[in-house]
């Protein structure tokens, strides 16, 4: 009985763990591009600038201004900032990724050195096989020749004592 509910624990486990990457990978799909964040920045500098003057206006007493510009500017203040600290935060968690990535880039190909490959066409591997055969035969041409004079040498030492 025990080991039934560990196994369902477990399953369940696993399927929220899964349901999770999935919702990360959903998460990264929907981040906002970096140029999206720079324009952010500034719209809503942009907006902090329109609602400064116009709240601006209202106080000093400029003709035309109203009351109903004064909360105009507090609202378009309200947004733009908003927008500045969400441009800005993305802005800067991109170039914090986009370091990272080029700083594990670059561990990478100090740490695993790739050699490249050259690819052999049909007639240097030809080539390559009988130089190989070739040093072959020489070393074994050798072989034979030392082993015939090892001989020859044999009787000759025979005769002389």
């Amino acid at each position: 009985m025990e080991d039934e509910s560990r196994n369902t624990l477990q399953e369940e486990n696993t399927v929220q763990n899964e349901e999770n990457e999935n919702r990360q990978e959903e998460t990264r799909g929907r981040e906002m591009p970096t140029r999206t964040c720079v324009m952010m920045i500034i719209a809503g500098l942009y907006l902090l600038y329109t609602g400064y003057t116009l709240c601006s206006d209202v106080i000093t007493g400029v003709e035309g201004g109203s009351w109903g510009f004064a909360a105009a500017g507090v609202g378009f203040f309200i947004i733009g900032a908003g927008m500045l600290v969400i441009g800005g935060k993305n802005f800067l968690k991109k170039q914090k990724e986009k370091q990272e990535a080029e700083t594990a880039e670059q561990t990478e190909k100090l740490s695993v050195p790739e050699e490249p490959r050259k690819a052999m066409s049909i007639a240097e591997r030809a080539r390559l096989a009988s130089t190989l055969a070739e040093e072959e035969n020489n070393t074994s041409d050798e072989d034979t020749l030392e082993d015939a004079g090892e001989e020859a040498k044999d009787p000759a030492e025979n005769t002389e004592e």
